[in-house]
């Protein structure tokens, strides 16, 4: 196994390193250190990568097995619902994603609990995968998220124009759909990509103007008010373009949402992801662009 540590996890090249017995591995690992830690419920999610749901029963199964009470979230999981899912829980994760890494890759990102990651480096990983196996949970908690979502934008207005979403075939697709629903927004939503898929057709799922033509080219053509959104694979980071095409850099972004917040705290990474700890203890592309219309439309 040549899997490359990541800050929270690993990271490697499907079937070459990033295998099923991998994954057992992987799993076997964590349930060893969450039992040392005195942690027994475990949250498990994937993201639209080749693979990913079946990598992450595998996942769930060896958890369970090794006696963890263990809960797998249903479809393609964007990391906001997860991170909610966890403090719902109040449960460690196990998330397969390789994030904004091209499709022949997949990782994992590991919680000890919500916002708390788990170092590679903390990790012993047993030499085969684990025999045992056991039975999880179906989750499904994307109702109370969306409600939760709603509930942290607050009061909207009355806001026109039309919002623009890439999706890239990532985990992210009709999330915000379903926020605009709850709030009942009367901008016009126009998703690109918005169903999974393993390829992100055809790009890196990174929302840099390079893989993002389509989006672009509609955002030349629109007229204000208007925003053109782009999420990362597994939604945890955001692109914002205004109307004839300029992408907002990252320090502007973070400025916006400052003014949205009205006082709370926002805290941004300079590369798209923004985190609101009165929301969640983890980065949620969604709260920011729900936040962002509020200044922008």
């Amino acid at each position: 196994m040549e899997l490359s540590p990541t800050q929270d996890g690993f990271l490697g090249e499907i079937a070459k390193d990033f295998t099923f017995a991998t994954v057992a591995r992987l799993a076997g690992g964590v349930a060893a250190r969450l039992a040392e830690e005195g942690l027994r419920r475990v949250v498990v999610a994937h993201d639209t990568r080749f693979l990913a749901k079946e990598m992450a029963e595998e996942a769930a199964r060896v958890l369970a097995g090794a006696g963890l009470e263990t809960h797998l979230l249903q479809g393609p999981a964007p990391f906001p619902l997860f991170a909610f899912a966890l403090a719902e829980k109040e449960a460690a994760g196990f998330y397969l994603t390789a994030s904004r890494k091209p499709a022949p890759y997949q990782g994992v990102k590991l919680r000890r609990g919500p916002g708390k990651p788990l170092s590679p480096k903390e990790l012993s990983l047993p030499p085969s995968p684990p025999e045992g196996r056991g039975s999880f949970a179906l989750l499904d908690l994307k109702k109370p998220y969306l409600e939760r979502l709603a509930q942290s934008a607050g009061e909207m207005g009355e806001k026109g124009g039309v919002v623009y979403l890439d999706a890239m075939g990532g985990a992210g697709g009709g999330f915000l759909a379903g926020a605009f629903k709850r709030l009942g927004l009367g901008a016009e939503l126009r998703e690109i990509h918005p169903l999974p898929h393993p390829l992100f057709y055809g790009v890196d799922p990174n929302p840099v103007p390079e893989n993002l033509n389509t989006l672009r080219v509609l955002l030349k053509a629109l007229e204000p008010p208007g925003v053109g959104f782009a999420l990362d694979g597994d939604a945890d980071r955001l692109a914002v373009f205004l109307p004839g095409g300029e992408m907002l850099p990252s320090e502007g972004v973070l400025a916006h949402l400052r003014e949205a917040s009205a006082g709370r705290e926002v805290q941004g990474d300079g590369e798209g992801g923004y985190l609101f700890p009165w929301h969640l203890p983890e980065k949620d592309a969604f709260l920011a662009a729900l936040l962002l219309l509020k200044v922008l439309l």
